[in-house]
């Protein structure tokens, strides 16, 4: 009722200001509803988008991986961390060391530092404009430098040019070695020591998000020994030069490399669909003696379809990796390339297969049971040829087996699989993606 007689009023208030009977202020006065209009006014100038609190801020940046891992808390530049040297070096602790675009320039520093307690030991040093986002720790010197690494480096979000130099060194004590080409035998089993420097530079440009040209040129000393198993014969014991190209004698390599990354991957760490390709060619050069100059050539190929859902994946997988000696030359036997472990054909060990030539086909069906867990089923199929042999892929060796993974919204965080083959059942736990 009061609402109705509002226009009354006021029209009343403004004939009786017109005759003189009440002060104009008064007729000006604002009504009720102008009042609800002003503050209706005031509020829709003061709207702004609802402010997460602490908590649920949290929550986002851990299930969207924003937040820094333990691992990424430093001090004073210097990272420690435990790690892995290489296969078989046991628990190693270390610590990166990394200081992003010193005094505001881009100019970056990184170097590593790990020891093992089976005397596995890895150290690098990086100077120059390194490939990273924000101030995320970058990759160890050493990544990039096969075919398969490459998709560990994803463009997006990097500078569009990286140029540094990188030194490093390592020793791995027990090496596998079960012999060469398809007829080895796991009871072949014997290892040997590797110690390595390397001296390089690596440069890469970036013309778009999805596309990488990566180049790199160096110099390489190495030296093999008896391996320090203690548990298997050492090398010399089982094989002789024939057996083992450059048992006998340690060239020192000149190389140079030139590869490119297409990835149209829709979230490289975590991907649902898209597809990537790397490809890979490296010269080695002898620089003692004329006896071990080759080629390399190296495609990975990847593609993630999904199946009826984005939770749903199929993801594919083709590595191929072949080793063409100059004439009259070897491909020393530490140099060639792998099958087995936990990324290549997971139902054998590691170094299982190993010569000039390698095939590996993959294929894996993924489903989301949870946004953070992802249940697995796995296929792979690998072959090895040395240089001497046909090439025929009719006699793969196989392996299949399931397994659980933990993730994030960009990363795999670890892994739990078992791995079925004709040779063993293996269980793998690890804290990275399998491809």
């Amino acid at each position: 009722m009061r609402a109705s007689l509002a226009p009354w009023s006021s029209s009343a208030l403004v004939l009786a200001a017109s005759l003189g009977l009440v002060p104009a202020a008064a007729a000006q006065a604002p009504t009720r509803a102008d009042q609800w209009r002003a503050l209706r006014e005031e509020k829709r100038r003061r709207l702004a988008p609802p402010r997460a609190g602490w908590l649920e801020r949290t929550l986002l940046q851990i299930e969207k991986a924003e937040r820094p891992a333990i691992t990424e808390i430093n001090l004073f530049g210097f990272y420690p961390r435990p790690g892995a040297i290489g296969w078989g070096s046991k628990p190693a602790l270390g610590v990166r060391y990394w200081q992003p675009d010193l005094g505001s320039s881009a100019f970056d520093v990184a170097g590593s530092a790990f020891f093992s307690l089976n005397e596995y030991y890895y150290f690098d040093v990086q100077a120059g404009l390194i490939p990273h986002i924000g101030r995320r720790v970058p990759p160890r010197s050493n990544k990039g430098e096969d075919v398969s690494d490459l998709a560990e480096i994803s463009s997006y979000g990097l500078p569009r040019f990286d140029l540094y130099g990188a030194v490093r060194a390592r020793q791995l004590t027990e090496v596998d070695f079960y012999g060469l080409g398809a007829g080895s035998s796991p009871e072949s089993l014997a290892t040997f020591l590797l110690r390595d420097s390397v001296y390089e530079a690596v440069g890469a440009f970036r013309p778009s998000p999805r596309v990488t040209f990566f180049g790199r040129g160096g110099y390489m000393k190495t030296e093999t020994g008896p391996g320090r198993s203690g548990r298997f014969p050492s090398i010399d014991d089982l094989f002789d030069d024939d057996g083992a190209p450059g048992l006998l004698e340690e060239p020192d390599f000149a190389y140079a490399s030139g590869s490119l990354l297409l990835d149209g991957r829709d979230r490289p760490g975590n991907p649902h669909r898209g597809a990537m390709l790397a490809l890979t060619a490296r010269r080695f050069d002898d620089v003692d003696r004329d006896d071990f100059a080759f080629t390399r050539l190296e495609m990975d190929a990847r593609a993630f379809l999904p199946v009826f859902s984005p939770q749903r994946v199929l993801a594919l997988r083709a590595q191929v990796t072949a080793d063409d000696p100059d004439d009259g030359h070897r491909v020393p036997f530490y140099l060639q390339e792998t099958l087995g472990g936990s990324h290549t054909l997971r139902g054998y060990p590691s170094f299982r297969f190993r010569a000039e030539r390698l095939a590996l086909f993959q294929a894996e069906y993924r489903w989301e049971a949870a946004p953070a867990v992802e249940l697995v089923l796995f296929w792979e199929g690998g072959a090895v040829r040395r240089a001497d042999e046909d090439w025929d892929l009719g006699d793969l060796a196989t392996d299949w087996g399931a397994g659980l993974r933990l993730k994030t919204y960009q990363d795999v965080i670890a892994r739990f699989e078992v791995a079925w083959s004709d040779e063993a059942t293996r269980v793998i736990l690890r804290l990275n993606r399998s491809f």
